[in-house]
């Protein structure tokens, strides 16, 4: 009867083994396992019955192995995001939601920083004469179907991408070392194709034996910035409309978005924390239709960060650490519904960042919503506290670049010109800085270089002057326009 009874710590062993922990790998390790495959059955026994009192001192009685399982998770120095949710969802997009405890998101990475739960200040707004003209706003499908995520949670999407994501961050290829001979190296962020690109106008030097070709980068945009004069910048706001632009391939995107910049491709990283790097940094976000990334080809917020010039820092969203959520109402990665409809109804979004003056982390919102913050000591540049550059634009990846083949059909925008306006073309407007004095004020901007301006391209307006300073951009890539005037690098 006495072997009998010690079949629970048997089956107890059974389940401990399905959460992935192998007693024969993990025996020296494992009080439990040791004792079991020693025959020293009273004092396991003993330490069982010790297991199940604490678990009923904390409330928890009854399950003992989850009661392992939180003591083993808690040990480990960084909780997956997709393992502990609180609540899930499953939305009509397809999205998969859980809502874990804001403390356990992967993105918050080791910290020992307390996390910022609410801004300590808020820009200041002048007399502005905004005015949407019909156009309604976006909203995310978690918070039409589903709300919020309980107090203290946020919503985790999880992830349904086609590529893996280090395919995405990482990419093996053949260098040449200093004798010429083949080795394999593991770079971050060089397969052009699925990788995130400097801002437009920030060239990147290019590297010794590698391959260039005929049509240029395969990051084409269509922008406006505003002048390094007007800085430095502690914010910005933009309000754009969504669309779901036509995305040829899976490895290619189109997006919509601002850059907050500080450095270059050319300057220098230091190794000294007290001192600013020169090297290229950078807030981003907007929306994003990117079917590689995200397994389909809908509209979605998208967040990136860079502190070394896209080299060993920054991802998109949530997917390293960085950007630290604390809205349980917004998904980072998450859909917008409804979208933009040409010559019928226009759907828009509303970003702002800025700085905030107590911790000095800089804020995203979204429609007024507080989504979260990049924390300042995660950059190397002058952006731990200014912009020296701010942008705006759009952005496609033509995926033929360098094949001799066609130019990608991919949209961007709506998918038409920037002439065809109000209601068919693709816009940001009411685009703002913020200033020193934390103080919103109208933007001026000029035109940026287009990479391919016979297939995208952007236009500076007044059509609008209630929209103040902004301006429509876009194009549908490979056509008649576009293949009749590709620029070919210089």
């Amino acid at each position: 009867m006495k072997v009998k009874r010690l079949r629970w710590p048997i089956d107890y062993i059974s389940q401990y083994e399905k959460m992935g922990v192998s007693c024969r790998c993990r025996c020296r390790y494992t009080k439990i396992c040791r004792l079991w495959q020693e025959k020293k059955y009273m004092q396991l026994f003993s330490l069982v019955l010790l297991v199940l009192l604490f678990a009923d001192a904390e409330g928890a009685a009854g399950d003992s192995a989850s009661t392992i399982r939180s003591f083993a998770e808690q040990k480990s120095p960084l909780v997956d995001i997709r393992k502990k949710p609180v609540l899930n969802f499953t939305l009509s997009d397809g999205d998969e939601v859980g809502c874990i405890p804001i403390e356990t998101q992967l993105s918050s990475g080791n910290s020992t920083i307390p996390i910022q739960l609410r801004p300590s200040s808020r820009v200041k707004r002048g007399n502005s004469t905004a005015c949407r003209r019909g156009a309604l706003r976006a909203e995310q499908t978690f918070k039409v179907e589903v709300g919020s995520c309980p107090n203290g949670t946020i919503p985790v999407r999880r992830t349904r991408d086609i590529f893996n994501l280090t395919s995405i961050f990482f990419q093996t290829r053949n260098v040449k070392d200093n004798n010429d001979l083949l080795k394999q190296s593991t770079l971050r962020n060089q397969f052009h194709r699925r990788k995130k690109n400097g801002p437009p106008g920030f060239f990147q030097p290019s590297e010794s034996n590698s391959s260039t070709d005929d049509q240029g980068s395969p990051h084409e945009h269509a922008f406006v910035n505003v002048n390094k004069t007007e800085g430095p910048f502690r914010g910005m706001e933009v309000i754009l409309n969504i669309w779901e632009p036509y995305v040829e391939d899976p490895e290619e995107f189109s997006l919509a978005q601002f850059w907050l910049i500080s450095g270059s491709y050319s300057g220098n990283l230091s190794t000294n924390t007290k001192n600013y790097s020169t090297i290229l940094n950078t807030i981003e976000a907007g929306w994003q239709v990117f079917e590689g990334l995200y397994g389909d080809n809908r509209s979605r917020l998208f967040l990136f960060w860079t502190a070394d010039a896209y080299n060993d820092t920054g991802c998109y969203n949530l997917y390293c650490s960085g950007f630290v959520q604390t809205s349980d109402k917004v998904v980072v990665g998450g859909s917008f519904t409804p979208v933009s409809k040409v010559n019928s109804s226009q759907y828009e979004i509303e970003l702002l960042v800025f700085r905030d003056e107590q911790s000095g982390n800089w804020w995203l919102m979204l429609n007024d919503e507080p989504v979260g913050y990049w924390p300042s000591h995660i950059f190397t540049g002058k952006l731990r506290d200014s912009a020296e550059y701010m942008e705006f634009g759009g952005e496609i990846i033509n995926s033929k670049a360098g094949e001799k083949r066609r130019h990608t059909r991919t949209n961007m925008g709506s998918g038409y010109y920037p002439e065809a306006g109000d209601r068919v073309a693709a816009y940001q407007r009411n685009l703002q800085i913020v200033n020193e004095n934390n103080q919103l004020r109208d933007a001026p901007i000029s035109l940026g270089r287009a990479e391919q301006p016979a297939c995208y391209n952007a236009r500076i307006s007044t059509d609008v002057p209630e929209w103040e300073s902004h301006f429509f951009y876009g194009g549908n890539g490979h056509s008649k326009r576009c293949r009749h005037n590709i620029t070919t690098a210089q």
